[in-house]
Order: C-alpha cells, then sequence, then structure tokens
C-alpha cells in the first residue's frame, strides 16, 4: 500500500519536475488506476465524507461480492450498509487526522453470497491528499484472511483438547518440553506418582525436581526418543522416585512418545504412565512352590476365539489350532474342539460350564483334550457372552490357553518336593531359598558347582564369604534390610567362583507370604551379569575417550578459524600496497609518456587503472564483509537519526550531483554497533542512489515502526516476539522478485559491470551486520517500479 502512494506520488512529482505537462499527468494517473485495477488484492478509492466510491478493483468487488454498478459512483454505505457501524467511525478518523489506520484480522459480518457471513481482514485505510495537503479521500486496501484466523482458532481449539485430553486422562501423562525436558503438563494421576504438587513442577526440568533419575534409565531413555524420534515403550520398569516420606520405589508400565512441529522437528515428548506396583507386587506373591516354577517356565501364549453361538461359526487364531495338536494354519470347527475333549470332562466340566455362560455371561473352565497322536493336553478358557437387546445370547469371546505344564508341573510338585529340586537343579541360574529370618536353607547344583562348596558349608553362612569383600558389606545391609522391612531385594555383586575367578551376578529375591499376609520364606535367583558389566564399563570408557578427543578437535577447529580470519584481514590490507604502486605508476606514465603512446596504448592504461580500482574497491568490501563477520559485539545506545545524517553527509556530492530527495520518519534509539549500522545505512541508501532509472530524480524513503513477528513473511522470525523495523523504499530500477535471496549472497549480481558498477558485496555486508544484531532483512522489488529493503530488529522483552 505504501509503495503504491510513493509510487503515485512520485509518479507526480516527476511530471511536475520535468515538463508540467498536463498531458504526461492524465497518462500517469491513468496508469496509476490501471495498477490499482490488476492489484491481487482489494483496492477502492473514497471520496469526501460521504465515502464516494471513486473506483473498485474486481478483487475488493469479489471479496465484498459485489459489481461495479452496484459500489461504484455511491456512498460505500449505500452499496455496504452492513459495514458502516463497524468502519465509518475509522474512515472520519483518517479522513480528519491524515494518519493512516491498519487493520489486523479485523473482524467484520458481511452479506455477501446470499448469506451474512463473520470475515476478517486485514486492511490499510490511507489519507489522500490534494494540494493543499488536506485529505480529501480514503485509498482502501484489504485483503481477506477468514480462513487462516478460522484456522488459527481451531488450532487454539485443538490445542486446548490436547492438553484437556492429557489433564484428564485416567492415566498417568505428562509432557516434557525441549532438550532439557521442561516439565509443561502434568496430570494428576501423575502428580500422585511424583508426590508433588503441579506448582513444584511446572518449569522445571525434569533433572532438577527428580534429581535421583540421573542414576537412572529414564533420562537417558528419554534423551534418546527427543533425538531419534521414535517412540519407546516398557512394561514393569522398576523406578525409584524420591518425595515426602523417602525413596519410593514404583513398578510402571510407560511409553514415551515424540511430539512434532509442523517441520517434522522433535520439540517435545509425551509420556504416558501406567503404576502397576500393586499388580506386579501382588503376582509375585505366590505362596505356593508350584506358582514359582510355573512364573520361571511359563512360556505359553494365549489363543483367541469369536463363537456365533446362533450358527455355531467358530473364528480362531492360529495358535488355537496349535494347542489342538494342528498346524496353525488349520480352520477347526466348533464340534471338531468338542469332539478331542476329553469325554469325563466333556461331560463334567465344559458343557455345564457352556450352559451356565448362556445365563451368566461369563465362560471359564480347565479340561484336558486329545489329541490324534493320544497324548493328553490341558486347556484353560475363559470368555464373556455378548447378549442382543431381548437378552439372547449372540456372540461369546474369549481365550484359550495350553496349561499342560502347570498342570503336570503342580503334579509332580504335589507328588515329591524333591521333582522340583531336580528342576532347580537343571537350570542355569542360581536358585535360593531362605527362611523368614533371611538364613539361606538351600541351593540348587549350579550355585554348588559354581562355589565349589558342599551345601552344609553354604548353609552355615559359608556363602557370604563367598562375595568379594568390597560388595559384602552393603550385600549384608541390603539383604538384612529386605528382610526387615519385607521389601524386595536387589542388588549386583561379584561372587567367587571355585577356581578363585570373582564374577558379576545380579541377583534378586522376593518375600513369600501366606494368606494373613506373613512372610513363610523368601525365594532368590541369581543371574550372571559379568560379560553386560564388563561391556558397559568398556563402553563408558570409549565414551569418556572420544567426549576428549571431540572437545580437543572443537578447540582445534576454533582456534584454526580465528587464525583464518587474521590471515584474511592481514592479507586484504597487504593486497593494497601493490595495487597503489600500479595506480600510482600507472598515472605518471599517463601524465609524463602520453604524448609516446598509441591510442591503442592509452586505451590499455586507462583499462588497467580502472581495473586497479575495481579491485581496490573489492579489497576495501572483503575488508568490510570481514569486519561485519567478526560481529564484535561492542553495543552501545545509538541515534539512528544521527546515523542516518551522517551517512547523508558523507554521501552529499552524489546526493547533489544526482538531485536526490531523501525523507524519513523519526528513526529509534537503541543499543547497536555503531560504526557496522553506518556501513549498513551507507550500503543501502548508495545502491539506491546507483540502481537508478534514466530520467528520474532518485527518492528514498526511510522509514521506522513496530511489527508483530507472526506479520513478517519471514521463516526464520520468532512470531513470538515483536520486532523494530528500518525500511529503504526507493524508485529505483527494482529487481525481480525470484532473485530476492540471490541479492544477498557474496559476489552476486544482477546486472552487468558496464551496465552498473560494484563488487557484489555490499548487500552481503547488509546481511551479516544485520544478523550480527539478531535481526532479519528482507528486499521487496519490482522491475521498473523501485525496491523496498526492510531490516528488522528483535525487540528485547
Amino acid at each position: 500500500m505504501d509503495k503504491l502512494k510513493n509510487l503515485h506520488q512520485h509518479t507526480s512529482q516527476s511530471s511536475a519536475l520535468h515538463d508540467n505537462s498536463v498531458d504526461h499527468a492524465q497518462d500517469s494517473e491513468s496508469k496509476f488506476r490501471d495498477t490499482v485495477k490488476q492489484a491481487p488484492v482489494g483496492m477502492a478509492i473514497l471520496r469526501g465524507e460521504d465515502f464516494f466510491v471513486e473506483m473498485a478493483n474486481d478483487t475488493y468487488l469479489n471479496i465484498v461480492d459485489r459489481t461495479e454498478e452496484e459500489l461504484v459512483g455511491k456512498s460505500l454505505f449505500i452499496g455496504l450498509p452492513e459495514v458502516r457501524s463497524y468502519v465509518e467511525p475509522i474512515l472520519l478518523d483518517v479522513l480528519h487526522t491524515g494518519v493512516a489506520y491498519h487493520g489486523n484480522e479485523f473482524e467484520v459480518t458481511l452479506r455477501r453470497f446470499g448469506e451474512a457471513q463473520q470475515c476478517y481482514f486485514n486492511f490499510v485505510y490511507q489519507p489522500l491528499f490534494d494540494d493543499s495537503d488536506t485529505a480529501s479521500g480514503v485509498m482502501v486496501v484489504a485483503t481477506e484472511v477468514t480462513q487462516q484466523v478460522l484456522s488459527k482458532q481451531a488450532l487454539q481449539r485443538s490445542e486446548n483438547q490436547f492438553r484437556n485430553l492429557v489433564t484428564q486422562s485416567q492415566f498417568a501423562k505428562a509432557i516434557f518440553k525441549g532438550p532439557d525436558l521442561v516439565i509443561s503438563i502434568a496430570n494428576e494421576s501423575m502428580l500422585n506418582i511424583w508426590r508433588r504438587s503441579l506448582d513444584e513442577v511446572v518449569g522445571k526440568r525434569l533433572v532438577d525436581v527428580f534429581p535421583e533419575l540421573s542414576d537412572q534409565k529414564f533420562i537417558a531413555l528419554l534423551n534418546d526418543v527427543y533425538h531419534h524420534a521414535e517412540i519407546y515403550r516398557e512394561n514393569e520398569a522398576v523406578a525409584f522416585v524420591d518425595g515426602p516420606g523417602g525413596l519410593k520405589r514404583h513398578y510402571l508400565d510407560f511409553q514415551y512418545a515424540p511430539i512434532f512441529e509442523v517441520d517434522g522437528s522433535v520439540s517435545g515428548i509425551m509420556a504416558s504412565v501406567n503404576d502397576v506396583t500393586d499388580k506386579v507386587t501382588l503376582r509375585q506373591q505366590f505362596a505356593e512352590t508350584a506358582d514359582r516354577l510355573s512364573l520361571a517356565t511359563d512360556g505359553t501364549r494365549l489363543a483367541t476365539w469369536d463363537l456365533n453361538i446362533q450358527t455355531r461359526n467358530v473364528i480362531h487364531s492360529g495358535r488355537l489350532a496349535v494347542i489342538f495338536g494342528y498346524d496353525e494354519t488349520e480352520r477347526l470347527g466348533h464340534q471338531q474342539m468338542r469332539d478331542q475333549l476329553h469325554p469325563e470332562d466333556r461331560h463334567t466340566i465344559v458343557e455345564p460350564a457352556f450352559e451356565a455362560a448362556l445365563k451368566t455371561g461369563v465362560y471359564y473352565y480347565e479340561a484336558r483334550i486329545i489329541h490324534r497322536d493320544q497324548s493328553v493336553h490341558w486347556i484353560r478358557t475363559q470368555g464373556k457372552v455378548l447378549f442382543d437387546d431381548d437378552h439372547i445370547p449372540q456372540r461369546m469371546l474369549g481365550t484359550m490357553m495350553d496349561i499342560t505344564d502347570r498342570k503336570e508341573a503342580e503334579l509332580a510338585l504335589k507328588t515329591s518336593e524333591g521333582k522340583f529340586r531336580t528342576l532347580a537343579d537343571s537350570m542355569p541360574q542360581f536358585v535360593w531359598t531362605s527362611d523368614n529370618q533371611g538364613i539361606l536353607n538351600y541351593f540348587n547344583r549350579s550355585m554348588i558347582d559354581y562355589f565349589g562348596l558342599a551345601p552344609e558349608e553354604l548353609e552355615m553362612n559359608g556363602w557370604i564369604q563367598t562375595v568379594h569383600p568390597d560388595d559384602r558389606e552393603e550385600n549384608m545391609r541390603l539383604w538384612m534390610q529386605s528382610v526387615k522391612d519385607g521389601t524386595d531385594f536387589q542388588f549386583e555383586h561379584r561372587l567367587k567362583r571355585a577356581d578363585g575367578e570373582y564374577r558379576w551376578y545380579k541377583c534378586r529375591a522376593t518375600p513369600q507370604s501366606n494368606t494373613d499376609g506373613t512372610i513363610e520364606m523368601w525365594v532368590g535367583t541369581s543371574s550372571d551379569v559379568h560379560d553386560n558389566r564388563l561391556f558397559i564399563d568398556q563402553l563408558e570408557t570409549k565414551v569418556q575417550e572420544r567426549t576428549q578427543q571431540l572437545s580437543v578437535a572443537n578447540t582445534e577447529l576454533v582456534r584454526t578459524n580465528m587464525e583464518l580470519a587474521q590471515f584474511a584481514y592481514v592479507a586484504s590490507h597487504d593486497l593494497q600496497e601493490p595495487l597503489r604502486k600500479i595506480q600510482t605508476f600507472a598515472t605518471r606514465i599517463l601524465e609524463t609518456e602520453i604524448q609516446h603512446l598509441s591510442e591503442r596504448g592509452k586505451d590499455y592504461f586507462q583499462r588497467m587503472q580502472a581495473s586497479s580500482t575495481r579491485m581496490q574497491q573489492l579489497i576495501v568490501d572483503l575488508l568490510a564483509f570481514s569486519r561485519a563477520n567478526a560481529a564484535e559485539k561492542h553495543l552501545e545506545s545509538a541515534d539512528l537519526n544521527l546515523v542516518l545524517q551522517n551517512v547523508k553527509e558523507q554521501l552529499s556530492d552524489i546526493i547533489q550531483s544526482e538531485n536526490a530527495v531523501i525523507t524519513s520518519n523519526v528513526l529509534p534509539v537503541r543499543d547497536v554497533i555503531v560504526y557496522q549500522f553506518e556501513q549498513l545505512f551507507m550500503n543501502l541508501i548508495a545502491n539506491a542512489l546507483k540502481f537508478v532509472s534514466p530520467n528520474r530524480a532518485p527518492m528514498i524513503d526511510v522509514r521506522a515502526g513496530e511489527v508483530e513477528g507472526a506479520a513478517i513473511p519471514l521463516a526464520e522470525v520468532d512470531p513470538t516476539r515483536k520486532y523494530q523495523y528500518i525500511s529503504f523504499a526507493d524508485n529505483g530500477i527494482g529487481f525481480d522478485p525470484q532473485y530476492k535471496d540471490r541479492i544477498f549472497q557474496v559476489f552476486q549480481r544482477l546486472h552487468n559491470r558496464s551496465a552498473y558498477e560494484g563488487t557484489g558485496i555490499g548487500l552481503a555486508i547488509c546481511k551479516k551486520i544485520v544478523e550480527n544484531h539478531r535481526g532479519l532483512i528482507d528486499a521487496v522489488g519490482k522491475p521498473g517500479f523501485g525496491s523496498t529493503f526492510i531490516v528488522y530488529l528483535p525487540i528485547e522483552k
């Protein structure tokens, strides 16, 4: 909008300066109106306090759903009566004060397409001045942003729904933001596990709230999920969480899922946790030896089935066929499975259980089946009946498990405790038991062979002598503490083998209680983790070595970069000395020996002088670029109006020779690197003076203001921040927008040297200076209509 206004004013001023031709002014006015008509945004010109619609382009008519006959040539509020209460006060204020009004996401209800619609617009009301500097009308530039606003509102609603989903979930959930794992959200269930209030955790790093996690695996797992963007799940993981009452052990089923941004990057992690401590503890507290053996050896998997009670058609998983002695691809019928039931169990167990399920809805039995090879196997079936609205059974869904091993184990254990010992002796793991006072009274064969001691020797506390001396005291302390508290025992220690070698073992023990909760005995196992322990130690050593190597390499890289920068700076200075001599000697030859030179010789010397001058300018620009790249962070408060005035004085000769006009509004005072900002202003204004159109006096308008980050069309901008902008608009030759990114690169030129002088470094220096101030620079141009360079600088919060 500002550019069109400037273009209109500049065209009129140029006409007055050159020949005061009425025809030329009319031609300019016609071109201006054609430009408005073809503009891709909605534009209209309103005159007088009645806001007579002088003209409106097709885009504007399409936005308001009006024809030209309905709108143009009338008061705006005759064609659009529904907007009068919204915009008339604003238009009157613009007309009376002469100050433009900018509306962002302005809400208005329009009658269009046959109905009243709620719409949103970004628009500018720009006053139009007559020769007496009095506003006589208003130019309207509008862009509809209804879809963007509705999308943003929908996104906010989605975000709120997401947060509500987290906070209202019955499962424990929390969200950690960024690589530092800052706690953003935690629902009530998660706070109960943490034993913390919301105020104690939100906005803090997870490791700061729970330092005890540093010695556990969870921080490492979270970091791995964040950096590799892959979901991690684990069941019944042991976690120790400190809080009121001290350190507490939890068994957790958890999932860490990365949270992705629109660009695919990971911004955080959602942790979903189910505290299964009660379930795990209950499962571990088996009273019978047979249950302990089943826990160690049970590898049976579930089969699923779906029975249509009305048709007796059954759908089942492949595992069910395996349970009945077939290949998993075999499809069995309901009657076929019934026929394989043991005759005694079919009539006394299965059929009564089926009839009861049709009434109660619950199906359960344990029975025997006979395979084709006449071998007998035990199965356990659980199911649920689905009824229709008339309570007529329709389907039965259930699972089946082969429990032959458990049944046989129960039978074997009931028959002889010796068979249990035989099974335990066959296990490669160490299996041991103790009484309720913690006195060990049974060791399996693997332990006896490992220690090389008789069972009697081990029972008489000989086993503690096999623990490495450095681990012995802590081993006894933790074991007696577990016996006292009735809590699970877990410890890694080194055990001495019969040949004298120590190996690492992970020891676990679980108390076994009777029905009233009294501990009757302890059952423990010890697993060899020696190789894993050595591998982890070696891995940690290698990681430390690699970290040290990377630190040394990084230091060397920094030193090398500093040396290269110093070398480039010194080399650029030293290059100027031979250039000055070339220029001096060439000048002397042309002054003293010109009569002895041919015309070709004179041309060669003149070209040599021009080339050396260009090279000297290139070296100066390279020095400036090197200096800007060094980014000396010596910030000081500076009035940018004085900086602009200083630059104008330095360029006064070329400004006068080109009849250039430089205007500006009030520029801000801010902390900057002063000499770099002088270079920035110098380069941008010199560019505008250089790239001018023939027969047109240069006009440069410098403006400053503030803008929200979300309104800046650059990918690198922070949409949550506010920025100061400084724009440099000219009426020069402009440029094709497709080359916008190219013009800020070093040595990139859009025109040949014969047309416009330069090294192609000036705008690269500008970009580097702006980046040194943590800002952004953008360019907008159109061939033949000038260019605008905009510097965005963040406003400190």
